[in-house]
């Protein structure tokens, strides 16, 4: 067959599962390790909880980053984790989660593991797992041990056992770490194995050999989350037993009643000097506030400044607080109990701050709710089958999802959810699959079909083959997939990131130049006196509480110092950086949420989604992606003499049925598209059933040869000047070998001519006579194949095209064939006998030719005529026009987010964003050159591993979806960040007291935390209310 018929072959097998495993294997084999390390690695997953905005995140990174044997530290402020590749031996995690413990946070284990090849292997590594040919470690507990002896016995007799690479028995723990192929040998043999030796094993069902129920990562990381929740409620409601007698006593009873109510008499009574009872109170309240509540923002701060090296948000609690407590004892003091008290400040301002800290962690824990779904998809129990005979029937065990073995026969009633992925071996059911595809149409599964764990089996009860288990199946690393991509950094966070880094020495600094002005003002005299009068003077709490707004001619003015520290106060608190590391992770963490409920895996996360928010061009792989991927017939010809024969049709008939047997006997996939229309266009179930192939013989490269008796009757059909019955040799295959054999081919001549020019691939069907004349061989029908057009791909086509979008299709077929299916499409722009190492080059040349200002795309040639010009554009003997100004430059690194609405230099030419579509597997260097690689596949491993996008559902529309809910995503990043920066910009100015000149008027310290905390709720409830976006209706 030609090199069109090839590549259907091809991407018909990469549809089928065994196939796609067969080759993931092969790859696995692929090369040696170059890099090969001396000593154990190890990656670790903690669970950070106490982190409160991108300052601590930055701090830990560094802080972590800078110990010695720790490799790598990734931390992510909304899952509350941290990912540490790290040398074991010189950095254990224990050590780890001291370092991290000792910054002021809480860090704690989620999972370890030892890995033994860099990063680069992590796709052969990945393919391993998932055939289960890589090791894994496994603990059993062992009863029954009594000395020395046993435990050696139990080694050997482990390590004897094939796929055992090594056995730790512990004598004192009675447990035993046993490190093994899972392929070769599963825990429950192992178990049986220790148990036929006299002892008494199970699987302990935990990484660390603990005994305790094994958990998975995400499930950890969600208890963690849910941990911190109820801590945080906990703190906000012991802060409550302080706020509301202070709320009382301070606004209540000194600021709302009048002076003549009886409780504020009493209140106000002096008990000593000037000190009355309400002081008192107020004092005490206070003082265990400060040395309660307070603790908690004192210790993070101090480990913050004294171990970590930097400054968080605890650190402007913490001096804020301070400030109002001593501030206000030394007011009191001085002026012997009757100066300017502001107690209250302090335990309100730290009411409100774990207020808030409670309501962000409530906020948080819904953003993951995607991650949390799909964990509790994963089923913990399963029932196993033990086959006693055909007499016997067969027995069910329920084990632990745990415990499943590869290979392992299962069952699956109605109601119950796959435990693993498997293929059906027997029974019918439907399949519920819609929160791994977002498709809400249930999917009927039959012998053959290939199931997903977790998913819900929603009528019969059916037999299934486990052939992924654990982490390695494709709910699992979905979930981690997911997990990680939520975690992934847009370039629009790391300026978030550098501003918050340096965020609270400044506001320290802008607090210091505040307090210093108003010092100074106040000693010259440009304060006015009605500024100083008490609380009611400084607006919030005060002057909406007092019973009156005149100042009477006795009334007592602060001193002018404590009103700069109120001030000072107030911008200590009020700042946030916390808004502005928040705007862009919780708006991705839903976007990336969002889109798994709509079967779109972004595994490169916010990156992912920032870029695909700015794409201009798509470009198009063609088999596989705008088509099926399997070749299907379009057409049929039958020559005009057998159809005006009067024994015509029935010869016709019975050909057909020969060449459905014949082509029964090939794997090719063009011959199981030729039975299956044969199938549901010309035969009979009668005519299925009768023989008459006397023997076949497939021939590579040609196609399929069959020995058939053809009756007398069709003797004249053919013209053939036979008497009686005639053998003949049947051949279906390439028109070129049917030629070969010199066959009669002149009567279709004309149909071939069109096939070829609409890019279809003919196979013939020819007979010649073993006996007489070779010449009496004759071509009689033929069949049109050719990859089927994804129903919805042209309508995505025009979708792309009206919302400007550049559509080019980059296609290793023949031009003919390419063309063929761009016109039917409506896709323009066609690279087409691109070589699969050719298509990132093709890529690269759509990128740096650039895009127009009127979001249109200009011609290829304009800008490189071919790959060799890519050589020119790099060496500079071409103008790169890509680059952008020193304007833009400079405009680029304060604000990478900074558009081409603001450039100057680029209004022509700028380089263009291409997203490429491929398959996953034959398009990896091309996915891998775009600006957002997407993958179009069923969650398969090898296109999981390859792309940083990929669409789970079979259909071209979650393109569209991927693109619109990139564009709102990173819309809603960028109204967080002004809403953010607007905030600071606007409330640090109103706390220092640049009102009062305008309104006589100010912000209490208390009114400036509570505006601090609703800055970055704010954030999080935009974020949130992505989740009413909802998939465009196609």
């Amino acid at each position: 067959m030609d090199s069109k018929s090839k590549t259907l072959s091809t991407d018909a097998r990469s549809s089928n599962s065994s196939t796609e495993i067969h080759t993931a294997y092969q790859k696995s084999d692929e090369g040696t390790n170059e890099h090969d390390i001396s000593v154990p690695e190890c990656e670790t997953i903690l669970s950070v909880l106490g982190m409160t905005c991108a300052s601590c995140v930055n701090s830990i990174e560094r802080y972590v980053g800078d110990l010695d044997g720790v490799l790598s530290v990734k931390v992510d402020l909304m899952t509350a984790q941290a990912v540490i590749r790290h040398v074991s031996q010189t950095m254990s995690a224990k050590d780890l989660c001291t370092a991290i413990d000792d910054m002021g946070f809480d860090a704690s284990v989620i999972a370890s593991k030892e890995i033994s090849a860099p990063e680069a292997g992590k796709g052969n590594s990945a393919n391993a797992a998932i055939l289960g040919t890589e090791p894994i470690e496994s603990w059993f507990s062992v009863e029954g041990m009594t000395c020395g002896a046993c435990v050696a016995n139990i080694t050997d007799l482990l390590e004897n056992m094939t796929g055992i690479i090594s056995a730790d028995v512990q004598l004192l723990t009675a447990q035993a770490k046993v490190k093994h192929v899972p392929r070769d040998i599963g825990i429950r043999e192992i178990s049986a194995a220790l148990c036929d030796a006299g002892y008494k094993a199970a699987p302990l069902n935990a990484d660390d050999g603990c005994g305790k129920d094994v958990v998975d990562p995400s499930t950890i990381a969600l208890k963690n989350m849910e941990k911190h929740r109820r801590q945080a409620a906990i703190r906000f409601g012991t802060s409550l037993v302080f706020a509301i007698p202070m709320f009382i006593i301070s606004m209540i009873i000194d600021m709302a009643l009048p002076s003549s109510n009886h409780v504020a008499m009493e209140f106000h009574r002096k008990v000593f000097k000037d000190y009355s009872v309400s002081v008192i109170c107020i004092f005490f309240i206070a003082t265990a506030a400060q040395f309660t509540l307070g603790l908690y923002f004192y210790s993070h701060a101090f480990k913050s400044l004294f171990r970590a090296k930097t400054a968080n948000m605890d650190v402007l609690i913490a001096l804020g607080t301070t400030a109002a407590y001593v501030g206000s004892i030394i007011s009191v003091t001085l002026q012997n109990g009757g100066g300017e008290q502001f107690f209250e400040t302090a335990v309100f301002l730290m009411t409100f701050v774990l207020l808030g800290r409670w309501l962000e962690a409530i906020a948080k824990g819904r953003t993951v709710s995607a991650v949390e779904s799909l964990v509790k998809m994963q089923p913990e129990d399963a029932l196993l089958v033990h086959p006693k005979g055909s007499k016997d029937g067969e027995e069910l065990e329920a084990i632990s999802a745990r415990n499943i073995q590869l290979g392992d026969l299962l069952q699956v009633n109605g109601g119950m959810r796959v435990p693993c992925d498997g293929v059906v071996v027997r029974g019918q059911t439907e399949i519920d699959e819609s929160l791994l595809t977002g498709e809400s149409v249930p999917v009927t599964k039959s012998e053959g079909s290939i199931v997903t764990g977790g998913t819900l089996n929603l009528t019969q009860a059916f037999q299934m083959r486990a052939t992924a288990i654990n982490e390695s199946s494709t709910l699992s690393r979905i979930v981690r997939l997911v997990r990680e991509a939520q975690s992934s950094k847009p370039r629009i966070q790391e300026f978030a990131d550098r501003v918050a880094s340096r965020f609270v020495p400044l506001v320290v600094l802008a607090a210091l130049i505040v307090f210093t002005a108003w010092i100074i003002a106040g000693a010259t005299g440009h304060i006015k006196s009605s500024w100083l009068v008490t609380k009611s003077s400084m607006g919030g709490f005060g002057a909406l509480a007092s019973h009156t707004d005149d100042v009477g001619p006795g009334e007592q003015r602060m001193p002018y110092a404590i009103f700069s520290l109120l001030n000072a106060i107030g911008v200590l608190v009020i700042a946030c950086p916390c808004a502005l590391g928040l705007a862009a992770p919780t708006a991705t963490m839903v976007g990336t949420g969002l889109a798994a409920r709509f079967g779109i895996l972004v595994k490169g996360g916010g990156a992912t989604m920032e870029a695909a928010s700015k794409i201009d061009i798509v470009a198009f792989d063609k088999t596989g992606t705008l088509t099926i991927g399997k070749p299907a017939v379009i057409d049929s010809y039958v020559t005009a003499s057998l159809e005006t024969h009067e024994n015509g049709e029935k010869f016709v008939s019975w050909l057909n049925t020969r060449v459905h047997e014949l082509e029964q006997m090939s794997s090719h996939p063009l011959a199981a598209a030729i039975c299956t229309y044969i199938r549901e266009h010309a035969l009979t179930k009668s005519e299925s059933e009768e023989p008459g192939l006397l023997g076949h013989t497939e021939i590579p490269g040609h196609g399929m040869q069959g020995t058939v008796c053809v009756p007398a009757e069709f003797s004249a059909v053919l013209g053939w000047p036979l008497a009686g019955d005639t053998e003949a040799r049947l051949l279906v295959g390439k028109d070129a070998w049917i030629k070969e054999e010199e066959c009669n081919m002149n009567a279709m001549a004309d149909t071939r001519t069109r096939w070829s020019e609409n890019g279809h691939t003919p196979v013939v069907v020819a007979l010649v006579p073993t006996t007489g004349s070779p010449s009496l061989g004759t071509a009689l029908s033929a069949f049109a194949l050719a990859d089927k057009v994804r129903p919805e791909a042209q309508d995505v086509v025009a979708r792309l095209k009206k919302a400007k979008i550049s559509v080019w299709m980059i296609s290793g077929d023949h031009p003919a064939a390419a063309n063929a299916i761009a016109r039917q499409i409506g896709i323009d722009n066609v690279m087409a006998g691109v070589l699969p190492e050719q298509k990132s080059e093709m890529v690269r040349t759509l990128q740096l030719r650039g895009k127009q200002d009127d979001g249109m795309a200009v011609d290829v040639n304009k800008t490189c005529e071919s790959i060799d010009d890519l050589a020119s554009l790099e060496s500079g003997k071409v103008k790169d026009r890509t680059k952008p100004g020193r304007k833009d430059r400079l405009l680029q690194r304060l604000f990478p987010f900074w558009g081409r609405q603001a450039t100057a230099s680029t209004k022509i030419h700028r380089r263009a964003k291409v997203a490429m579509v491929g398959d996953g597997v034959n398009d990896a260097p091309a996915l891998a050159q775009a600006d957002v690689g997407i993958a179009i596949g069923s969650g398969t491993a090898a296109a999981m591993e390859t792309a940083p996008a990929l669409l789970m559902r079979s259909s071209l529309y979650s393109l569209l979806t991927l693109l619109s809910l990139s564009r709102v995503v990173f819309r809603r990043v960028k109204l967080n960040f002004v809403w953010a920066s607007v905030y600071n910009v606007v409330c640090i100015p109103i706390a220092a007291g640049i009102l009062y000149p305008a309104a006589d008027r100010g912000l209490p310290p208390a009114v400036a935390g509570l505006l601090m905390i609703a800055s970055s709720l704010t954030v999080m409830v935009s974020s949130l209310s992505l989740k009413l976006y909802r998939e465009p209706k196609y």
